[in-house]
């Protein structure tokens, strides 16, 4: 596959300091697929870190054999556009129907997100940088795809997404 242009996609929260349940933000196009971020705002699994997953959009519709392979990381930003925080990025990891999202818990400290900047006008702004290194979308699937876990193959049947 020919290298995949990086796409990013910025997103703002008002009321960010209001907000306690998860926050979808609209889909956006990269490597010919459907994505959205989710915000968890006072975490997920971990209730003092601020919490970022890509997704894949409607995994529910996707084919057995539909894959992604994918580059990411997520920056917050202040309101002039300045990066004030970025997250490691994860690198080359593999969305399937089974396996549609991935993402980091403990993105932030809300603590940190208290800092001067992070809030302006009580607005969280979230820009993801999104690259799509290597599309599968295979017809003919057996079903027996596996998956490397932690040194285990693992039917991608068996498996089933944790968001």
């Amino acid at each position: 596959m020919e290298d995949q242009k990086q796409t990013s996609f910025t997103f703002e929260i008002d009321n960010f300091s209001d907000k306690e349940a998860v926050i979808s933000s609209p889909t956006f196009s990269s490597g010919g697929c459907k994505w959205y971020v989710k915000v968890y705002p006072k975490g997920d699994l971990v209730d003092d870190h601020l919490s970022l997953y890509l997704y894949v959009a409607n995994p529910e519709s996707l084919r057995l054999g539909w894959k992604r392979r994918a580059s990411f990381s997520f920056a917050l930003l202040n309101e002039s556009g300045k990066e004030l925080f970025r997250t490691v990025e994860l690198s080359c990891i593999l969305f399937c129907a089974q396996f549609s999202s991935w993402g980091l818990p403990k993105a932030l400290p809300l603590k940190k997100l208290q800092e001067k900047g992070f809030l302006e006008k009580n607005k969280l702004r979230v820009k993801v940088e999104v690259k799509v290194v290597e599309v599968v979308d295979q017809g003919d699937v057996t079903g027996k795809e596996t998956y490397d876990y932690n040194g285990f193959q693992v039917l991608y049947i068996k498996i089933s997404s944790y968001h």
